[in-house]
Formats: C-alpha cells, sequence, structure tokens
C-alpha cells in the first residue's frame, strides 16, 4: 500500500547511513603489525583484521550505499537527460553518517546528474577495494569473528562490476555499459546462464544458479502485523491460499513468448488459482513462504551487453552474440534481426526475462517512453510526461525539512 512507497525512502536512506557509519568508522582502527584492530576489542587481541578484509568491508558499504541511491533515484528521479519540463533533481546526497538527532542537517535535493556520478565514483573505488568472487569462496577468506556467509550474498569485485553496469545503462552511456557487464562475467566461474532444461527448477534452487548478487530472506527477518505476508511468494500465491494474491501474470504477457519458451512454465493456471496464472518465481523454497531474492542475475548482464551494442549501433553481430546467449538457453532460436528490429527484440528480451523481477516499468521510464496498459485490464496507459511517472516524495518529509522539494503534480 502506500506504506511501502512512503518507507521505500526512509528505508533506503537507514541503509546509507549505516553504510555512511562504515566508512567513516573503518579509517579508525589501529594499525597492529601492519594489521588492523578495533580500538574497542582487548589491548592483547588473539584475533585481527588485515588490510585486505578492511578493504572488502568498505567496499562493501560503498556498494549498498550505491544501491540504495540508484533505487531512489529510478523511483523520484528521471534519468539524465530524460527529463521532462526541466526538472532535474536528484535526491538528497548524505556520506557522512548522522549520528545523532541533534546532528541531523536538512539538505536540498541535488540534481540527477550529480547524483548519477555520486553513485558511478562509489561504485568505482568499490571495485578497486573489494576481492573477486573466487577469492571470497576461498579458504581463509574470512576472520571467524566474522562469520561465515555466502559469496552470493556479499559484494565482489564481479557484483560492482554488474551494478556498474546497470547504473550506466541507465545513463545511456552504453559503451560503458557493455565494458562493465563483460568484466563482471569474466569474473564469474561458471559465467553461462542457466540452460532450457533446468529454468523451471532454477526458481526452486535456494541461490539461485544465475545469482551475482542475491537477498538473503529468513523467516526472522519479517515483524509486525504483516510478517511474510510481504513476501514475494505470498503475494504471487494462488487466489485460493490467501486473499494477498496481488500480482499474476496478463495474457498479453503469456502470448508475448514464443511457443518454445520455457519462461512460459513459470506461469501456472488451475482451479486452484481461480484463473489468473500463478507467478512460480517466487515458490518460498526456504519454507514459512520465504525465499530468497536474486537482484543481480547473470542473464541481465548478457542483455546489458546486447542492448548496449544495438544502441551504439556498427555492432549488431555483437548485440546478437549476447542476446542469443539468452535465447539458446530458453528453448528459442537464434535471431538474425539488425537494427531497430533487434533492439525492439532485446527489449521483448528484458521484459520476459525479468518479468515480476522489477525491472520492466524502469525500461520504459529510463528511455522516456509511456507505460502501455491493455485494455482488458482497465487501466489507462500512463503517458511518459505524466507527472505520475515519478513517486511522491514522502510528505513528512517535505513538511520537515523545508528545502526538500516535492515532485511536481504533488
Amino acid at each position: 500500500g502506500v506504506g511501502v512507497f512512503a518507507n521505500r525512502w526512509s528505508v533506503a536512506y537507514r541503509a546509507i547511513n549505516d553504510a555512511n557509519f562504515v566508512i567513516k568508522y573503518l579509517p579508525l582502527l589501529d594499525t597492529v603489525n601492519t594489521q588492523r584492530v578495533p580500538k574497542t576489542v582487548p589491548s592483547s587481541p588473539t584475533t585481527f583484521w588485515a588490510d585486505d578484509i578492511i578493504n572488502q568491508l568498505k567496499g562493501e558499504a560503498l556498494f549498498i550505499r550505491s544501491f540504495a541511491y540508484m533505487e531512489l533515484l529510478r523511483v523520484y528521479a528521471y534519468e539524465p537527460g530524460k527529463e521532462v519540463d526541466g526538472w532535474d533533481l536528484g535526491v538528497i546526497l548524505r556520506d557522512t553518517p548522522t549520528e545523532a538527532v541533534s546532528s541531523a542537517d536538512f539538505r536540498a535535493r541535488s540534481t540527477n546528474l550529480e547524483c548519477y556520478e555520486f553513485v558511478e565514483n562509489d561504485l568505482l573505488e568499490a571495485i578497486s577495494l573489494l576481492k573477486t568472487p573466487t577469492q571470497l569462496a576461498g579458504a581463509g577468506a574470512w576472520p571467524a569473528s566474522l562469520g561465515t556467509i555466502s559469496s552470493t550474498f556479499r559484494a565482489s569485485k564481479a557484483t560492482a562490476h554488474a551494478l556498474l553496469a546497470r547504473h550506466y545503462l541507465y545513463w545511456g552511456r552504453y559503451a560503458d555499459a557493455d565494458a562493465q557487464a563483460t568484466l563482471a562475467l569474466s569474473l564469474i566461474a561458471s559465467p553461462a546462464p542457466v540452460n532450457a532444461a533446468g529454468y523451471a527448477a532454477s526458481w526452486g534452487t535456494v541461490i539461485h544458479p544465475e545469482s551475482i548478487f542475491e537477498l538473503e530472506v529468513r523467516p526472522t527477518d519479517f515483524s509486525g502485523v504483516t510478517g511474510p505476508n510481504d513476501s514475494m511468494h505470498s503475494m504471487t500465491q494462488n487466489a485460493i491460499s490467501g486473499s494477498q494474491y496481488v500480482m499474476s501474470a496478463s495474457a498479453e504477457l503469456i502470448a508475448a513468448h514464443e511457443a518454445t519458451d520455457v519462461r512460459r512454465t513459470v506461469y501456472v493456471t488451475n482451479a486452484q488459482t481461480l484463473n489468473k496464472p500463478q507467478v512460480r518465481k517466487w515458490q518460498g523454497e526456504k519454507g514459512s513462504y520465504v525465499e530468497n531474492i536474486p537482484v543481480i542475475r547473470k542473464s541481465e548482464m548478457y542483455l546489458i551487453q546486447a542492448e548496449s551494442r544495438a544502441r551504439l549501433g556498427g555492432n549488431d553481430a555483437g548485440a546478437q552474440t549476447a542476446v542469443n546467449t539468452i535465447r539458446t538457453n530458453r528453448g528459442l532460436t537464434a535471431t538474425t534481426a539488425t537494427g531497430q528490429a533487434l533492439i525492439d527484440l532485446i527489449m521483448n528480451e528484458r521484459r520476459l526475462e525479468f518479468a515480476f523481477e522489477g525491472h520492466r516499468f524502469f525500461d520504459l521510464k529510463r528511455l522516456g517512453m509511456d507505460i502501455p496498459k491493455t485494455a482488458a485490464s482497465g487501466v489507462a496507459t500512463l503517458p511518459y510526461t505524466d507527472f505520475r511517472i515519478l513517486q511522491q516524495l514522502p510528505n513528512d518529509e517535505v513538511r520537515l525539512n523545508t528545502l526538500l522539494r516535492q515532485n511536481p503534480g504533488y
């Protein structure tokens, strides 16, 4: 509901503030025999953190800050060069922590370009600090005092390259997007996407085999009144199981798949679904209606390569190679399309590949396109120039901070 969208702002800034705490205080660790140890530990500690661990932790904080800002920007701001009526405000930039209510300062929104440059710089620094996936998975990569966690749940050098590829794609810097996607794939031990035979089962696998970065979700992560009703599984389960069934595949979406496309298999219609196709990407495979969220997948890197090469022109063959890596692993024949037909095909591949993963609306928005709706939906198409393309900033934030300008139309 409305609360979810209002919380997006505050949740993102809490993550940014947490990251800023880490970034600020990591340099304050003492150096002991070329290793670092927190000031708060005993004078004769038994565990030391080497410089590479400190660098990894700072890189992770920079990655988290970048991701939070990218989410804020795509919801509340236009992409640089796609502004409507000159509205170029981004969000509030903060690179130091707010440590107490008394130290809170009110700031105005930076421009969207300033925000995009801020994120770019954060990710470039993160890349210079983070370990590769192979290094993260290696024996002794982490001190025992920091616990054990899958490398897929941590930011790595590959993860940061992948997020920067997405950032450049939104920015329209296609050569840079292609280069970063290529670097991300080069650092992954098994870069091939899931094949057609394994596609359906991959969505019931804890740690999706295509995940470059995955958000771990546990039953204990849900609290309050709604609990796991906020999980993706609960929002897409069949209509008889509960009233929270709020997302289903449209007939138009299913019809957009070719007959042999294995991606059709994640949409199930039967008596229990009341003839509304259930989305089987989110199966609650961890129990208690919970599943992890693949945030960045290998497939995205191939489709970033494909789109970037096609839009730059002069490399249709390279674009075909990238998009066909996806098509042939989804039960489809390789395409020989060129020019605008190739671009259209790639955008349709993105639509089908990432359905119900939070990409489609923002793909259309970053390109300055209308948000189409079918007559059957009973909802009118939303023109790109409509103010509702941008989300409303939380009114409480605007009332509290007189420097914070609300988006037009609200």
